[in-house]
């Protein structure tokens, strides 16, 4: 029987990591299987709490950061375990994921079936009973202006087509580009040949690198329409509306400058005048924002960093 890693991110959330674990126990009897939860320096000391958990349990491996590193580079903590344990396949989780059926084993069976196929993911609800599984292709410079505030409200059916493609949810879907990241497994030869998870974006854009990788390599991912999950999106980052707002901008609009220059293909030129932008927009919302002025220095340097 096939044997696979599933890494579960955790960040302040011991009780829905349980419950992720939980339901993989549940449900996944197709695949043997090994569970790696990397805790990315929670600082309400939920590693420790997991780690005394889980220490009896042989199926069950956990690994706190020292610090937090990320989506990408808290992954990269158990995808590197994994690897070294010689397992073939690798699951990444959000730890707000609950699997509704045996999704692993019938994501697996995909993945092996098809030598194109380098990515595949599940059917996904979230909290509020909608479908949220998307396929889309990596972002570009024109879907990125596109889908901005101001120009989206104007054309929200091109923004909308240039980001995603439509299919069916009832039937499965093999495209070229990435899926959601709360719930996807991959080829461990495709982690080691292309340096899979980029640690230069610490949230946001990470499939839009994957994306990107998958097109310039000749990949697909696959939507496995029987494998089915809910995800409670947003747990991780959820605080006040107004906290979180400012924290989603702080990195999805410094991500996105990367992914742009370094996968896109976009100048740094142009990038440069995409983050002055940013930048000046930032500053105009520290005026009736306090928090916004306690972070500007930081969302300079940030910008500062993924331009260099």
């Amino acid at each position: 029987m096939t044997k696979v890693a599933i890494v579960i991110l955790n960040y302040n959330t011991f009780d829905d990591t349980l419950v992720c674990v939980d339901s993989i126990k549940k449900f996944t009897t197709g695949v043997s299987y090994k569970i790696y939860i990397i805790d990315n320096a929670s600082p309400d000391m939920s590693g420790e709490q997991l780690v005394i958990r889980y220490k009896d349990d042989p199926d069950v491996k956990v690994l706190v950061s020292e610090n937090n590193r990320g989506f990408s580079g808290g992954n990269n903590i158990g995808i590197r375990a994994a690897l070294e344990e010689g397992l073939q396949y690798v699951y990444l989780l959000n730890s707000d994921v609950i699997l509704e059926n045996d999704a692993v084993s019938l994501m697996q069976e995909k993945l092996e079936l098809n030598d194109d196929v380098a990515i595949v993911g599940p059917s996904i609800i979230n909290s509020r009973g909608e479908y949220a599984q998307f396929a889309r292709p990596g972002v570009t410079l024109m879907s990125y202006f596109m889908c901005r505030r101001l120009i989206f409200m104007l054309c929200p059916r091109l923004g909308k087509g240039l980001r995603h493609y439509e299919f069916s949810h009832n039937e499965d879907f093999v495209f070229d580009g990435m899926l959601n990241g709360c719930c996807f497994g991959l080829k461990s030869s495709f982690i080691q040949e292309h340096e899979c998870l980029d640690e230069n974006v610490f949230m946001y854009y990470e499939e839009d690198i994957l994306a990107h990788i998958m097109k310039k390599t000749g990949k697909k991912s696959f939507v496995v329409s029987k494998a089915k999950i809910i995800h409670n999106e947003g747990i991780a980052t959820k605080n006040s509306s107004e906290n979180r707002l400012l924290f989603t901008r702080l990195y999805r609009w410094t991500s996105v400058l990367y992914v742009l220059k370094k996968y896109a293909g976009v100048s740094l030129f142009i990038c440069k005048m995409i983050s002055l932008l940013n930048v000046i927009e930032w500053w105009v919302l520290s005026l009736r924002n306090p928090a916004y002025k306690e972070t500007l220095a930081k969302f300079i340097s940030e910008n500062r960093r993924v331009l260099k």
